[in-house]
């Protein structure tokens, strides 16, 4: 059960799989769950606050202008990332299931 646990902790509030990202695998980032990522990121306080393990737990994270704002379009963009489609996929399944699915893929 433990190497479940450590595989949810990969995955961002927002619903990137920080265990496919190549600053992860570096050892430059810990992830936003193990205190690393950007420090002022205002997904992680609003999901913190709200006890959540990401978004994917609040029901307005389709129309929610701290996930979806310029600069995460930008980062989708460039990234080819798509946090409300990831999760999407957390709420069917559930974290601990989307997670096991993305560290054997080695998908963000």
């Amino acid at each position: 059960m433990a190497e479940i646990e450590d595989k949810t902790r990969l995955v961002a509030y927002c619903g990137l799989f920080c265990g496919g990202c190549g600053s992860y695998k570096k050892g430059k980032c810990k992830t936003c769950k193990m205190d690393g990522g950007f420090s002022r990121c205002k997904i992680r306080k609003c999901c913190t606050e709200l006890n959540y393990q990401s978004c994917a737990e609040c029901d307005k994270y389709l129309d929610c202008k701290t996930l979806d704002n310029f600069i995460a379009r930008i980062f989708a963009f460039i990234f080819r990332s798509d946090r409300k489609g990831n999760l999407g996929q957390i709420r069917e399944m559930g974290i601990e299931q989307w997670a096991q699915e993305r560290a054997a893929s080695g998908e963000k």
